[in-house]
């Protein structure tokens, strides 16, 4: 591969080294078709990961997401008999949108966590790799988790229509850890949230516990699968009669339960 084309392309080399893993002839196409740029690459992505944990102490989770790509549309393809006609380069920098959650930012003002980010990049954004960082969100552990459930609430409203009442209620306590490192298999993620969730909503009516259970889990489906949520304990799932019959309020619900864990 042409390094010196890289450079004078003003891609970073450690940037173009984690691109060529995707430069299988789908992904090039996107590129040569300018649906696609460096870093829509998921091991480019991970190097923009790996690069943030090294630099910035404390991260617990770095999201990356591909915005738009600017400057010129030129495609630098290698030649020679070894380069099989990879592309190496594109003559732009790609626009980032970063989720960098870290304990370092604790007490910190945004402008001083944004910062810290630029810094742990600078070598990129000199260069011209990443063009820019739109909509950089510097969580605190505490901020993510209120953020992650917001979200999480935001996608059951999506999933389960005419919801009343939801409640989502973090009770996460490492068990999710010792699931993961005791070799047991019982859990993907060290860092899986376990939450409890109540839902009331007149779609209910009629269903019996485990196909409400099952609509509510298809709002969690991704996260399930992956083990960011280990497990939902005493999943409920009521009914408006229910709910104002008192069931939400510590009786015990026809449609409680466990759900969505790995134990």
């Amino acid at each position: 591969l042409d390094w010196v084309g890289l450079r004078a392309a003003g891609l970073h080399v450690a940037m173009a080294t984690a691109a060529m893993d995707c430069a299988s002839p789908t992904w090039r196409k996107r590129v040569r078709d300018d649906t696609a740029s460096w870093s829509s690459c998921p091991h480019a992505q991970e190097r923009v990961r790996e690069r943030l944990r090294v630099r910035i102490p404390g991260v617990l989770s770095v999201k990356v997401e591909d915005v738009e790509f600017v400057g010129d549309n030129t495609v630098v393809v290698a030649s020679g008999p070894t380069s099989a006609g990879c592309v190496t380069a594109r003559r732009q920098g790609a626009r980032l949108r970063l989720e960098v959650v870290s304990g370092a930012f604790e007490g910190l003002r945004p402008l001083d966590r944004q910062r810290l980010v630029h810094a742990a990049l600078r070598e990129e954004l000199a260069s011209g790799a990443i063009d820019a960082l739109p909509q950089l969100q510097t969580l605190t552990p505490g901020q993510w988790r209120r953020h992650q459930l917001a979200q999480f609430e935001e996608r059951l409203r999506s999933v389960v229509s005419g919801v009343e009442h939801a409640e989502i209620v973090d009770l996460t306590d490492g068990h999710a850890a010792g699931g993961f490192y005791d070799g047991s298999g019982r859990s993907l993620d060290p860092r899986g949230l376990e939450l409890q969730v109540t839902v009331v909503s007149a779609a209910f009516e009629g269903l019996r516990p485990l196909a409400r259970h099952q609509i509510v889990q298809e709002a969690f489906g991704p996260e399930i699968l992956s083990g960011a949520i280990h497990a939902l304990p005493h999943l409920r799932t009521l009914t408006p009669a229910q709910w104002q019959g008192g069931l939400g309020k510590g009786g015990s619900s026809p449609a409680g339960g466990r759900g969505g864990g790995k134990d």
